[in-house]
């Protein structure tokens, strides 16, 4: 199971191009994964969506599918609220979620999901 704590970690793992934006601003990011997640993984994200990255976008939506199947519940969160929800927030979301719907596993269309629903309500 993947834990909260190591959120910045396991990111950097996956992707290691992270790391040299996290450790040239270690001071502002260490130990605040929803500001790090939010502001350099979600323009990351945002950035493949945008130039169809295919090879990226998947790994991206399988990294954050794991990450909401095996993360523990505050991971989770951090992955609904600080990434997904995010999408929606950026000046062009219907054509960036319509371009990544198609590489959302079943975990993330749910979060899409629950976050969309509540925004209709």
């Amino acid at each position: 199971m993947y834990e909260y704590k190591n959120a910045i970690d396991i990111l950097i793992k996956r992707f290691s191009e992270m790391e040299k934006i996290f450790l040239n601003n270690k001071d502002f990011y260490e130990g605040l994964p929803y500001i790090f997640y939010e502001s350099v993984f979600e323009k990351y994200v945002v950035m493949q969506i945008e130039t169809k990255n295919v090879k990226l976008m998947k790994k991206i939506f399988i990294f954050i599918e794991d990450l909401l199947e095996n993360g523990d519940d505050e991971l989770k969160e951090l992955i609904d609220v600080a990434v997904v929800e995010s999408l929606f927030f950026e000046g062009n979301s219907k054509q960036l979620i319509g371009d990544a719907l198609t590489f959302f596993g079943n975990l993330t269309k749910l979060s899409f999901d629950r976050f969309n629903n509540n925004l209709v309500k």
